[in-house]
C-alpha cells in the first residue's frame, strides 16, 4: 500500500477520515474472522486443560491397576538395635525370630607407624591384581593417592594420616569376597609390616592321566605344608597319579586347598584362601615333584604379600542359617538391615498395611470427583453470546479491568454440552455403578460393597444427591474393614481384566476407568491436539489454518481497497487543483 497520502488543501476535504470511515466498514468480516479464530483457541485451551486433568487421572488409575499397590505391608521389629526390617509386596502376613551372629564386615588393614617424609624406595606393588608405581620420591599422602585412583578397578580405598603417620586400607564392599591382597617385594617395608608368602593356583608341567603310575617312586612322599601344618601320601608300588590326587583331598577337605586334573591334563593346586601359606617344595620326595610337573615348584605368586579379607554376615532366620555379603539383605520378602550381632533374638511381625491402601483407593477417589467436577463446570458454564471477543479498536476504547471483565464473560461456555465431554462423563459413571462380573460368587464386585457410592448415609448423615452430579463419597470404617478382611478381593474389584477388548464387564473399577480415560484422552486429542500437536493434525488446528488462509485473502483484499481509494482522491484532488489554477488564471485575465 502507497505511503503518499492527499492533504485535501485544494478541496477542503478530510480525506483521512473519510477513508477510515469506509475501510472499517469494509474491515467488519475481517473483524468476525479474527473473533471465530479466537473463539477457537479459547475453545482449544479449555479442551487441553480438561485433557491434562484426565491424563492425570489415567495415570493414577494405571497405578490402581498395579498389584504392588495393595500389597503393601507393616512390619515391626522388636529389637530395632539388632535389625530393622520393612515389608515387600510378597512378604507374607505372620510372625518371625531373627538371630544375627556375625555382622558383614569390610576387609580392613592398617599399616604400621610409617617413618619419615617419603617413600624412599622405586619399587612397584600390586594391590588386587593392579600394579602401582611407586617412587622414592612420593609422600605417603601420594601413595594413597595413587591407590585411590586405581579404587574402581581393585575396590579398595586408603587414608592416610599424617598425624597418626599410618595409612587405612578398606574395601568398598562387605563380605568375604571382599579382600585386601598386596603383593610385591617391599611391599612390607613400605607398609612396615609383616609380610608372608601365599600360593593362588599352581599347575605343573607335565600333562599326566589319572591312571599315570607313581610305582618307581613307591617309598617316597608327596608332602604338603599348609600354614605350617603337613598334609601327606605315602607312595606305594600300586600308586597313580588318580590316588594321590584323591588321598590328598581326603586329607586337605578342612583346609580349603584341593588337587585336580584339568582339562588339559595337568596338576593343579587351587588355594582360593589368599591368607594361607603353601609349602610342598620341602616334605616332598624331589623325583615325585618332577614326575609331577613340579620340580621348579614353589607357590606361583612367589612375591611377599599381607593379605587381608572381609567377612559375611551370619544370621538364623527362624531357626534356619543364611550368610550374605551385607548387613542389608531380604529373606521371605522382607528387606532386612542387620545392625548388633549377638544372641540377642529379635521378634518379627508382618501385616496388611491397611491405610496404605486405603490412601491409595481414596486418592483415586478424589482424582475422579475432581475430573467429573471439572467436566460438569465446563458442560454447565453459562455462555453470554452478547459477548464476543474484542477487536484491537475495541480495547482501544477500554481499561484492562474493562478488557478483563469483557472476556472472563466472552470466553465462558466455550465447551457448554459439549457432545464429546457429555457422553465421557456418562460413560465413567456407567463404568463405575457397573458390578464386575466374573468374580468367584460372594466376592466384593461393586464399589458399594466396599463403602464406595454417590449417596452415603452415615449415622443421620445423608451425603450425596442428583446435585453432586456423580461424586462419590466414602464409608472410612468400611472401607478400610473390607482391605483388612479382605484384601485380596478389593484388589480384583478395581484391577480385574479379562482381557475382551469388547466388553468391560469383567474389567476392574480401574481398569475400566483408565480405559475410559484413555479413549476420553485420544478424542479430545483428536479434537483440539497438545502443544507439541502439527495444526494440521487435529480438527481446531484444521479450522485454525483455514481462517488465517480466510484472513490473509481477505488483508489483502483490504489493502488493495484502501491503496484504490487513496489512488482516487489523490487523482480529484490533483484535478480539482488543476481546475482552481485555470480559474484562477482566467479571473486575472478577465480582471485585467
Amino acid at each position: 500500500m502507497s505511503t503518499l497520502r492527499v492533504t485535501g488543501l485544494a478541496s477542503g476535504m478530510d480525506y483521512e477520515s473519510m477513508i477510515k470511515q469506509l475501510m472499517d466498514a469494509q474491515r467488519v468480516p475481517l473483524d468476525k474472522l479474527n473473533q471465530k479464530k479466537q473463539i477457537n483457541q479459547w475453545k482449544q485451551d479449555d479442551y487441553r486443560a480438561i485433557n491434562n486433568k484426565i491424563l492425570d487421572f489415567k495415570n493414577t488409575a494405571f497405578d490402581m491397576k498395579l498389584q504392588s499397590g495393595y500389597l503393601t505391608k507393616t512390619t515391626s521389629s522388636s529389637n530395632t538395635n539388632v535389625a530393622t526390617v520393612t515389608g515387600t509386596a510378597v512378604a507374607i502376613e505372620g510372625s518371625y525370630t531373627l538371630q544375627v551372629d556375625q555382622l558383614a564386615k569390610a576387609a580392613t588393614l592398617k599399616s604400621g607407624t610409617l617413618s619419615g617424609s617419603t617413600v624412599g624406595k622405586d619399587t612397584t606393588i600390586t594391590l588386587n591384581g593392579v600394579n602401582i608405581e611407586v617412587k622414592s620420591s612420593d609422600t605417603y599422602q601420594n601413595l594413597a593417592d595413587k591407590i585411590n585412583m586405581e579404587s574402581l578397578k581393585t575396590g579398595v580405598k586408603v587414608a592416610y594420616d599424617s598425624t597418626l603417620k599410618t595409612m587405612f586400607f578398606s574395601t568398598s564392599k562387605t563380605g568375604a569376597a571382599s579382600d585386601i591382597d598386596l603383593r610385591g617385594a617391599d611391599v612390607g617395608t613400605i607398609l612396615g609390616l609383616t609380610t608372608s608368602t601365599t600360593a593362588a593356583t599352581t599347575t605343573g608341567s607335565v600333562q599326566l592321566a589319572t591312571d599315570t603310575s607313581l610305582t618307581s617312586f613307591a617309598g617316597k612322599t608327596f608332602s604338603m605344608k599348609i600354614g605350617g601344618q603337613e598334609y601327606k601320601v605315602d607312595l606305594s608300588a600300586t600308586s597313580t597319579v588318580g590316588d594321590l590326587v584323591s588321598k590328598m583331598n581326603d586329607s586337605l577337605k578342612n583346609t580349603g586347598v584341593s588337587l585336580s586334573l584339568n582339562s588339559t591334563g595337568n596338576l593343579v593346586i587351587d588355594n582360593p584362601d589368599k591368607s594361607k601359606t603353601i609349602d610342598f617344595t620341602t616334605g616332598s620326595d624331589v623325583g615325585v615333584l618332577g614326575a609331577l610337573g613340579l620340580d621348579a615348584a614353589a607357590p606361583v605368586d612367589a612375591a611377599p604379600s599381607i593379605y587381608k579379607q572381609g567377612q559375611n554376615a551370619k544370621v538364623l532366620f527362624n531357626g534356619v542359617a543364611g550368610e550374605y555379603d551385607s548387613n542389608t539383605f531380604t529373606i521371605a520378602g522382607l528387606n532386612i538391615t542387620a545392625k548388633a550381632e549377638g544372641s540377642d533374638v529379635t521378634n518379627i511381625g508382618v501385616t496388611q498395611d491397611v491405610d496404605s491402601v486405603f490412601d491409595k483407593i481414596k486418592s483415586f477417589v478424589d482424582k475422579y470427583n475432581d475430573l467429573i467436577s471439572s467436566i460438569n463446570s465446563e458442560l454447565s458454564e453459562e455462555k453470554y453470546r452478547d459477548y464476543t471477543p474484542l477487536t484491537d479498536a475495541q480495547k482501544k476504547e477500554m481499561t484492562d479491568d474493562q478488557i478483563k471483565q469483557w472476556e472472563d464473560k466472552a470466553k465462558s461456555g466455550m465447551l457448554a454440552n459439549d457432545s464429546v465431554l457429555t457422553s465421557s462423563l456418562y460413560s465413567m459413571r456407567q463404568a463405575l455403578s457397573s458390578s464386575v462380573s466374573g468374580l468367584a460368587t460372594g466376592q466384593l464386585k461393586s464399589l458399594s460393597d466396599i463403602g464406595i457410592s454417590s449417596s452415603l448415609i452415615s449415622g443421620g448423615t445423608v451425603s450425596g444427591s442428583y446435585l453432586d452430579k456423580g461424586k462419590l463419597y466414602i464409608d472410612e470404617t468400611k472401607l478400610k474393614q473390607m482391605i483388612s478382611e479382605k484384601p485380596d478381593e478389593v484388589m480384583a474389584l478395581f484391577n480385574a481384566d479379562d482381557k475382551d477388548s469388547k466388553s468391560s464387564a469383567g474389567d476392574g473399577i480401574a481398569t475400566r476407568l483408565y480405559n475410559q480415560a484413555t479413549d476420553i484422552f485420544n478424542q479430545i486429542v483428536d479434537k483440539a491436539g497438545k502443544s507439541t500437536s502439527v495444526k494440521n493434525t487435529y480438527v481446531l488446528g484444521k479450522e485454525s489454518l483455514e481462517y488465517d488462509k480466510q484472513i490473509s485473502a481477505l488483508q489483502t483484499r483490504l489493502d488493495d481497497m484502501e491503496t484504490r481509494y487513496y489512488n482516487q482522491f489523490t487523482a480529484m484532488e490533483k484535478y480539482i487543483s488543476q481546475m482552481n489554477s485555470r480559474s484562477s488564471s482566467l479571473a486575472s485575465l478577465l480582471g485585467s
